[in-house]
């Protein structure tokens, strides 16, 4: 027998359980996850449709609506099966209590990419004055996670955007952060993703667009620049004069050519 989408209006000792119309649902403004991928959404709308909702949404109230904390998927699902309302529990939160919320839930589910979840820690630590080592208590993670995950907002933002399109890792990420400059950054991420190098392989291609092999310079031809073998041969023979040694020198000099006859004395 097929669930029913909505439960009956009821009240706990501590929560308030109601079906609310998903127009007056407003989203949560701390959503960390940026990317909700359509098909993920179709296949929870299918299961919601064959079974029912089986948990309810988390909202706050507002004073002109509600404003969801949790369950962003299930809200989305629910649009698409053109529902018009939907259980929802009614919470009293503060706006750190919902940013946690939403962050902890996301970071349960593994629905965020590391990415998303630096962003979502840099936006807890300014937003609500919180220290590493406080945040890292309230989600459950060591403050050197805290610090690595935000060491790579340094990265730019087109920097970040290709690194997902490449589906790189985070390792891969930290990896790039040893080039200064966007431009090569972005020029390893195509070469990474071209290549698929591992991790171990990435940071040696980083390492040699970091400290590129100096090329000798090439020595010109005779042809491109006579004059300049010509004044090292005339100081040579200076230095030669100068020791004591008599010369004599004649140089005939022709349009692509110099001439020198040189005779030694003992």
């Amino acid at each position: 027998m097929q669930i029913p989408f909505f439960s009956r209006s009821k009240k706990t000792k501590n929560d308030q359980i109601v079906e609310l119309k998903l127009d007056q649902i407003k989203v949560n403004p701390f959503q960390p996850r940026q990317t909700f991928k359509q098909s993920e959404i179709k296949e929870l709308a299918q299961s919601i449709s064959n079974f029912g909702l089986i948990q309810a949404i988390t909202v706050r109230e507002l004073a002109d609506g509600y404003e969801l904390i949790a369950g962003e998927r299930r809200l989305r699902a629910a649009k698409y099966l053109e529902k018009k309302t939907i259980p929802a529990v009614i919470k009293d939160l503060s706006d750190q209590e919902m940013a946690e919320i939403a962050l902890i839930e996301n970071l349960q589910r593994k629905d965020l990419s590391f990415l998303e979840e630096a962003q979502a820690y840099q936006r807890l630590l300014v937003e609500f004055d919180l220290t590493q080592k406080e945040l890292a208590a309230r989600v459950a993670k060591s403050q050197s996670t805290i610090s690595n995950k935000l060491r790579l907002l340094k990265l730019e933002a087109e920097v970040r955007e290709k690194i997902l399109a490449a589906d790189l890792s985070e390792r891969h990420s930290r990896a790039l952060l040893q080039l200064n400059d966007a431009q090569k950054q972005l020029a390893a991420i195509k070469k990474i993703k071209e290549k698929s190098l591992n991790v171990r392989e990435s940071e040696k291609l980083i390492k040699r667009i970091k400290k590129p092999v100096k090329k000798q310079k090439k020595i010109k031809h005779l042809a491109d620049d006579l004059r300049l073998y010509a004044n090292s041969l005339e100081k040579r023979i200076e230095e030669i004069e100068a020791s004591g040694i008599k010369i004599e020198l004649e140089k005939n000099k022709e349009k692509n050519s110099i001439e020198y006859y040189i005779k030694l004395f003992k």
